[in-house]
């Protein structure tokens, strides 16, 4: 199944919204993948009439429709590529089959053999035919699998036995056939399609046994540099590695006219596969080998994107999965890149807590995240109208065991013509605020924001003014300085937001002059975001911590938990000091009116309930003064807890009441949601799907207590979005369609 959904101006996936005239193809939506295997679906991408300054593949994975599996495997979205070239494979036919079957010679004769038998029940001799013989002939070379005639003949060279009236052999003779055929064979081809396959996104699966079934988590993936294979009919290809059922995957395809930084060229795979690794001689002649590309006349640019993953461990090294290693690219012999291929950062899966290991740092992955991509620029390196080797080298080890280690490696060589502007910035994301599910872990917030910038032309960035506000409120600016190349990306944090008051719950950030110039393109030059609110609390709260039995120190047993409380500025307002383990405190802690930070911080990573540990559970709660829980924070949280709050004033005074009044049930729904709450004015009901498309739009002119049953019964599965706006302010709330 597929969708083509035609938005313009304004396209808001996954809570960000993009500038540009953009079009959007689901490939696959919601397909079960239960088993070890591929599962393919065509679907119809935009013509190459016009051009994109981006493409993004919004993959979104769930729970197959029997639920998650409880194990992390490897899933992998890949484009299948025709390149219009034929081949063919070499095939043989026989000139003919006897009885259905092919034998070298066959005997015949054009006449039956009599045979005679004794019959023992009459005890007399009794007589058949010779088995009759089916010969089917291929006589046409030009269609060599095609019957040319049917023939039926007798079976020959056989003994034929006299018996006397006593049921004795008496004699035998031999009759021989009076034809024999021998087969020959026909050589003839099988042409097909020649298919390459490129891989646009790899992530691996969480540990999904404590995962609803209604789960989805969407990563998004920038895939502009593969323009030139992602046009008209094309076959999407998800790839999941699982033996046991399952996960869903829905593709949506989105992609942005306008000019992109510098036209695509040419892409080839330089390797794709897995390639076990039995020893680093084996593995770099025989797996990683150099190879020789030509760069075309016309590309001045070029970029090697490498993805690999380590896998298996049941090995002296704990290798491939659990060994952080370098590789090593070199062009025509030479040392030009070296990458440390290892995600440190598991025990802040924003998908968490989970049943298995998840927190256990690994070769480029983790458990429910992407596998990163690294980009070497390499256009120093290459000449128009000439070759260039190119070979990567992996660090050496050597382990024992039986598990070998493998690699999953799909690395491609990108050409490029020269820049199309000078002098250019781009926002590429907005991290904080956002709803995103990738940065779900770091928000909601109350304070800095934080975005990522990147340089779209070819003069070296060195300085930027953002401009930022919630739409409808103050803006502020920031003058950003740095040195950023062509292409090179940086993560920006702005000062704080201090008035979060707007008409509508949106972020946005605009860039301004490029080195204090106009900005060449300026199509990608805003962005905005969606974004939940933080919890507002009293001036006075009680923290309730109770520490596990993980130490730091086996001597002292000083607890592996900190906890500190910041303001919106940095500054510590209150902190826990050294903590002694399997102890409970209660401390009793008052705010002056502002936005604050908690962070608790585990140094082992893995937080105060873990299972794969014996260090027992702990807990981490807010308590108002002599009522009930404020918070209640899960402790099984890997490295850290991040949590934003405001205390004495809400982050919008004017919506605040409107967030808190209205109850949106039941959640998740099959058929009717009942949205009910108090307005001072009317209101505007609006329902959207995970794409931003207005699916449903409804006034209510009634003030006061309101009760509305919106139908969705008709409605495909998956996340919608609830807005309620009224006169002073708007709320944003996500609901599941089952």
């Amino acid at each position: 199944m597929k969708k083509l959904l035609l938005l313009s101006l304004l396209f808001a996936f996954a809570n960000t919204i993009f500038a540009g005239d953009t079009t959007t193809v689901r490939i696959h939506d919601h397909t079960d993948m239960t088993w070890y295997g591929n599962y393919d679906e065509w679907g119809e991408l935009p013509s190459d009439s016009l051009t994109y300054q981006k493409i993004y593949l919004h993959y979104t994975m769930g729970c197959a429709t029997g639920g998650c599996s409880d194990w992390d495997y490897t899933s992998k979205i890949i484009v299948r590529h025709r390149t219009g070239e034929i081949d063919s494979t070499l095939q043989t036919a026989p000139s003919f089959t006897v009885n259905g079957s092919v034998i070298d010679t066959v005997f015949f004769s054009a006449n039956p053999v009599i045979i005679y038998f004794w019959d023992s029940i009459n005890s007399s001799v009794d007589s058949t035919l010779s088995d009759s013989i089916q010969i089917i002939r291929y006589n046409d070379q030009n269609n060599p699998t095609t019957p040319t005639d049917t023939l039926w003949f007798w079976q020959s060279n056989l003994e034929v036995f006299s018996f006397d009236s006593l049921g004795s052999i008496t004699d035998t003779t031999y009759f021989i056939a009076d034809t024999s055929w021998i087969v020959n064979y026909y050589n003839w081809y099988t042409p097909f399609d020649v298919i390459e396959d490129f891989e646009l996104a790899r992530v691996i699966t969480p540990y999904g046994s404590g995962l609803a079934n209604n789960w989805e988590f969407t990563h998004t993936f920038d895939i502009t540099d593969f323009v030139q294979i992602l046009r008209d009919s094309v076959e999407i290809r998800c790839h999941y590695s699982g033996w046991s059922s399952g996960f869903s995957a829905t593709l949506d395809f989105e992609f942005i006219e306008g000019t992109p930084p510098r036209k695509v060229v040419k892409v080839e795979n330089i390797y794709s596969g897995g390639y076990s690794y039995t020893s680093t001689t084996d593995f770099e002649a025989n797996k990683l080998y150099p190879k020789k590309f030509w760069i075309e006349q016309n590309s001045s640019n070029a970029m090697i994107k490498m993805t690999t993953t380590g896998h298996g461990f049941d090995n002296s090294q704990s290798a491939a999965e659990f060994k952080p290693i370098n590789y090593y690219l070199n062009i025509d012999g030479v040392l030009t890149h070296t990458q440390y291929n290892w995600d440190a950062d598991c025990g802040e899966n924003p998908i968490y807590p989970q049943g298995g290991t998840w927190i256990y740092d690994r070769a480029n992955w983790c458990p429910g995240k992407r596998a990163q991509a690294f980009n070497h620029e390499i256009t120093p390196f290459i000449t128009s109208g000439d070759s260039v080797e190119i070979n990567i080298d992996f660090q050496s080890y050597n382990w024992s065991g039986t598990q070998t280690p493998s690699y999953i490696v799909e690395c491609q060589l990108f050409q490029y013509e020269s820049a199309n502007f000078v002098n250019s910035a781009e926002i590429i994301d907005i991290i904080k605020p956002s709803l995103k599910d990738e940065h779900s872990r770091k928000n909601p917030i109350c304070g800095k924001p934080l975005i990522v910038i990147r340089n779209y032309g070819s003069t070296t960035l060195s300085s930027l003014e953002i401009q930022y506000k919630v739409t409808g409120g103050s803006t502020h600016t920031f003058n950003w300085i740095g040195n950023l190349a062509f292409l090179e990306t940086e993560e920006v944090e702005l000062p704080n937001l201090t008035n979060w008051s707007g008409t509508a719950q949106i972020f946005e950030v605009t860039l301004k002059n490029p080195n204090g110039q106009a900005d060449d393109y300026s199509d990608n030059n805003s962005m905005k975001t969606l974004y939940d609110k933080v919890p507002e609390y009293p001036n006075t709260f009680v923290l309730w911590l109770t520490t596990n039995a993980g130490v730091t120190n086996t001597l002292t047993q000083v607890s592996e938990t900190s906890w500190e409380f910041f303001t919106d500025n940095g500054n510590s307002v209150f902190s826990s000091g050294n903590l002694y383990s399997n102890t409970p405190y209660r401390d009793t802690l008052t705010f002056t009116n502002g936005c604050y930070t908690f962070v608790v911080e585990d140094t082992d990573e893995d937080g105060l309930n873990f299972w794969a540990n014996n260090d027992g559970g702990g807990l981490v709660r807010f308590r108002d003064v002599g009522a009930g829980w404020l918070q209640s924070f899960n402790t099984d949280f890997g490295t850290n807890i991040i949590h934003q709050f405001t205390v004495g004033y809400p982050q919008n005074t004017t919506s605040i009441n409107l967030l808190n009044n209205w109850t949106i049930y039941p959640n998740p729904t099959k058929d009717n949601l009942i949205i009910e709450g108090f307005s001072e004015s009317n209101i505007q009901i609006t329902v959207r799907d995970n794409l931003g498309k207005t699916i449903i739009n409804t006034q209510n002119s009634n003030s006061g207590f309101i009760s509305k049953t919106i139908d969705i019964d008709n409605l495909s599965k998956g996340i919608y979005f609830i807005q309620i706006t009224n006169s002073e302010s708007n709320i944003v709330k996500k609901v599941v369609k089952q």
